[in-house]
């Protein structure tokens, strides 16, 4: 299965693991977010519960050019989970940060759909990205009057200092995804500071260019640069 086949109903909306369609569970009010198992969805719940609405499929039915927007990003975020998590990594230095950056900032990435796009992998375009803390991009959101108490429950909803939280920004849609790190994250908190410093350096030049390709593969070229640069081409 090609990475723009990938089956993103088979992946708990919670917890993130792809434990295929089939077993799967969807909530029985909205019929919209699909959980793993009861742990994940009594979990989920604290924001869940601000966004669960019965009618919420068949307002989306209704409008079908929002429809269209809400599965394309579905779909693209499945493809591109992965290597989101590693960007959100690169970006926030772990190495070289506090050990609570986790659970203080959060990864941002804003995208739209390219006009005309040459192929269905080229969907959408990055415009822009940081680390922020939870507070600055509250206050982001308040200046533009989208601080909902859904928003700002789900930017606030803290899993630790071994989970980071993505946020994307899709034209008129926020996503969030939260990730555990392997290990607790001793791994990437100890790693070469200066390999750290180099994958947080022009990061979103980086990922604007991967997400121009259509290709997640394409963020190695990143990793690969980081290496030339601390430590030095691989001998001919």
């Amino acid at each position: 299965m090609s990475s723009e086949d990938k089956d993103f109903k088979g992946r708990c909306m919670y917890c993130n693991t792809d434990v295929g369609r089939d077993k799967v569970k969807t909530c029985g009010r909205c019929r919209l977010v699909r959980y793993c198992s009861k742990e994940c969805q009594i979990a989920s719940w604290k924001t869940h519960k601000l966004r669960c609405n019965p009618n919420l499929r068949e307002s989306l039915a209704s409008d079908p050019a929002s429809n269209a927007l809400n599965t394309a990003l579905s779909k693209w975020i499945n493809n591109w989970r992965d290597e989101l998590h590693n960007w959100a990594i690169w970006a926030m230095d772990l190495a070289n940060s506090p050990p609570d950056r986790l659970a203080t900032h959060c990864f941002v990435i804003e995208i739209e759909r390219r006009p005309n796009p040459p192929s269905a992998s080229q969907f959408f375009r990055m415009h822009g990205g940081g680390v922020e803390t939870r507070a600055s991009f509250i206050a982001r959101l308040e200046e533009i009057n989208e601080a909902s108490e859904e928003t700002v429950a789900c930017v606030n909803e803290r899993r630790g200092t071994d989970t980071a939280q993505i946020i994307i920004l899709c034209e008129d849609l926020i996503r969030f995804l939260w990730f555990s790190l392997r290990d607790g994250g001793a791994s990437l908190r100890n790693r070469d500071p200066a390999m750290s410093k180099a994958l947080a350096e022009n990061w979103q030049q980086g990922m604007i260019s991967a997400i121009e390709t259509g290709r997640p593969q394409a963020s190695k070229t990143h990793l690969d640069r980081a290496a030339i640069k601390v430590v030095g081409p691989p001998p001919i």
